[in-house]
């Protein structure tokens, strides 16, 4: 497992600083990485003459091993996990709202241009947000040229997250045998078993940060500079992947202190670690963005669905989160069924959340982005973009509680190691911090690489290694994997069954208990299939043979990628509402998709502004739950 991690931080660095060297060079294409994994490959080659391989256990040795845990319950259920991740991932096509508003289609942008550049566009987020994980991803679609495969860097980093689990809980003096339970149960959460085959980007931060700490401990342990240069680089890769993980880097520096002479001692190593840590890290982002909006983070811009939110007064903050945080994290994940009530009630709960923010004690939470809304109504229950820890680890953690104190406090005390001590007790801090700054409506899920870490402070007791022997606690554990690996086959946007199949199949079985009414099948349907038939209906009305598409989106939109398919082959060119016509026709812009909200005005003022003429539309699909006007996606052709 500690090659595997090595080398999967060494690879992330390797795509993540290629990024940025081959944008600088005006390079970032098929060539430019080619040249930089040779080069790679060459230091490999050379490092390995000078020191050998690392010895480790043979092929068949690791397949025995491998063979003989999977006998065992809990490795076997992590197995059936990993599958079905892998499986709905490969068969699915990812509909993950921010990847296709802004994650991807920025990367299309960078790839077309050869470089990273400040895009032309209305949604703010293609630019000021961190982007390591597309630098992850841009190779595979350079040389694929297809998106299919960008689940792997999630599915491939879930694979080390409970050998990672165990050895930091291990580290911490949780005992090994509470720790070996625990690794099973939390890598079944919902925000890392629903990501890992996803293109979401909060469990793949979790896997560094763990790699991080566990590597600095290791490095102070064997007086390792190697292992503390790997945990440097992990860190920096934290902050990349998304700016709400900068605080995780203290957790880094408090593991790392205690063997901060062995940076000292090997400068002419520790420079160039440390200035490629920081080319991984956020700091290039931030400098863009101090450059072009005067912040490191300008989240209170125009542009941002968010745009005016986020002053959040620390207090209320952290009183908001509070509630909110537990809310989204106690979510059931399918809410077709629950009684009527139930699935009716969560648009209702969310008109009830906005009414709350007038009243004098709500308006402590306007700052907020829609405070207490659940988007569970638009997954009908969890997927990766809304799921915390999720509801099964919740109920463990209480039943776990209640165990731990029937089991009493007597046996061994753990020594403090003020180190270790600090580790356990740290994370809880930076969960206050936390929720004092940050204010999105998803915020179970951006805690992702956080939860792991608040474990230790409470298993760390001696009551949970009598807790851990109990069989019932033991099955209760796996029989939450079990719900998690049904939560991963049924929920959310990649289902490996059509839920409106799979509904209409337990009503057939089922007709007299009305677990789903014909009017509730109606409406998942259509929105299962809705970006589906908007990608067909791009596909066949824009001419194929044309080099240059404008498309001018809602903030919120979700469109751009089908656009730009086959990849490689057309450019997409945003056209912000401000844009003159001279603009587009010095592009060479002869089509516009068009995507008009309620509050947009009439395609008929567009088209009169452009000088354009209708040539072909679309209307979203409605239902009898849709209570907004109907939205419409038109093809103008400018004259």
């Amino acid at each position: 497992m500690l090659i595997l991690v090595r080398s999967w931080i060494l690879l992330s660095t390797l795509l993540v600083s290629a990024g940025w060297i081959l944008s600088a060079l005006h390079r970032l294409n098929r060539t430019g990485y080619g040249v930089a994994l040779a080069l790679a490959g060459i230091a490999v080659l050379f490092w390995q003459r000078k020191t050998g391989w690392p010895s480790g256990e043979s092929p068949a040795r690791f397949l025995y091993k491998l063979r003989h845990r999977l006998k065992r319950p809990a490795p076997a259920l992590f197995g059936l996990l990993v599958m079905l991740a892998f499986l709905s991932g490969f068969l699915q096509p990812d509909l993950n709202y921010d990847s296709n508003a802004y994650r991807l289609p920025r990367l299309l942008h960078w790839l077309w241009q050869g470089q990273w550049h400040w895009i032309h566009t209305g949604d703010a987020r293609m630019n000021i947000n961190a982007c390591n994980f597309e630098w992850l991803a841009a190779p595979l679609i350079l040389f694929t040229h297809t998106d299919r495969f960008l689940f792997l860097i999630n599915w491939g980093s879930y694979l080390m997250l409970p050998g990672l689990v165990f050895s930091v809980f291990n580290r911490l003096q949780v005992r090994p045998r509470v720790a070996w339970w625990w690794m099973w149960f939390l890598a079944s959460g919902w925000c890392f078993a629903l990501q890992a085959g996803s293109v979401d980007n909060d469990s793949l931060a979790a896997v560094y940060i763990l790699a991080a700490v566990d590597l600095a401990l290791r490095a102070v342990e064997k007086k390792s500079a190697a292992d503390l240069w790997l945990s440097l680089l992990a860190a920096a890769l934290v902050t990349g992947v998304k700016q709400t993980n900068l605080p995780l880097v203290l957790l880094w520096m408090i593991a790392a202190w205690p063997g901060r002479r062995l940076l000292w001692e090997r400068p002419y190593g520790t420079v160039p670690v440390a200035a490629l840590g920081l080319l991984v890290s956020v700091l290039p982002i931030s400098l863009l963005n101090f450059k072009h909006y005067g912040s490191w983070l300008p989240v209170n811009i125009a542009g941002l669905p968010s745009a005016g939110k986020f002053h959040l007064d620390p207090f209320w903050g952290v009183i908001g989160n509070a509630f909110c945080i537990p809310v989204q994290n106690l979510l059931p994940p399918f809410h077709e069924l629950l009684p009527p009530f139930f699935r009716y009630g969560v648009p209702l709960w969310n008109e009830q959340m906005r009414h709350f923010l007038f009243t004098p004690f709500g308006s402590h939470f306007s700052s907020f982005e829609n405070f207490g809304y659940l988007c569970a109504d638009y997954y009908h229950g969890i997927g990766e973009a809304n799921a915390g820890i999720g509801l099964g680890i919740c109920v463990l953690i209480f039943a776990t509680f209640h165990a731990a104190r029937k089991a009493g406090t007597s046996g061994k005390i753990i020594l403090r190691d003020p180190t270790r001590f600090l580790l356990r007790v740290v994370p809880w801090m930076l969960l206050l911090l936390f929720m004092a700054k940050v204010g999105t409506f998803t915020n179970a899920r951006h805690l992702a690489p956080y939860y792991i870490f608040l474990f230790p402070f409470f298993l760390v007791k001696p009551s949970h290694a009598r807790v851990v022997r109990q069989p019932r606690w033991q099955r209760l554990g796996l029989e939450i994997m079990v719900f998690t690996a049904i939560v991963v086959a049924g929920a959310g946007n990649r289902p490996l069954l059509p839920l409106p199949a799979a509904w209409k199949m337990l009503h057939s079985e089922f007709p007299k208990q009305e677990l789903i009414t014909d009017q509730y099948l109606r409406y998942v349907e259509s929105e299962y299939q809705a970006v589906k038939a908007r990608k067909t209906f791009l596909n066949e009305s824009l001419p194929s043979a044309e080099p240059v598409v404008g498309y001018c989106p809602l903030i919120c939109d979700v469109d751009e990628p089908s656009l730009w398919l086959p990849y490689g082959r057309r450019q997409v060119e945003c056209v912000a509402p401000g844009d003159s016509p001279e603009r587009l026709r010095s592009l060479g812009i002869r089509h516009v998709v068009v995507h008009l909200g309620p509050q947009d005005g009439s395609i008929s003022d567009w088209m009169g502004k452009y000088h354009g003429t209708l040539a072909a539309q679309y209307a979203f699909p409605t239902s009898s739950m849709q209570t907004a006007p109907p939205l419409e996606l038109y093809l103008v052709q400018l004259n």
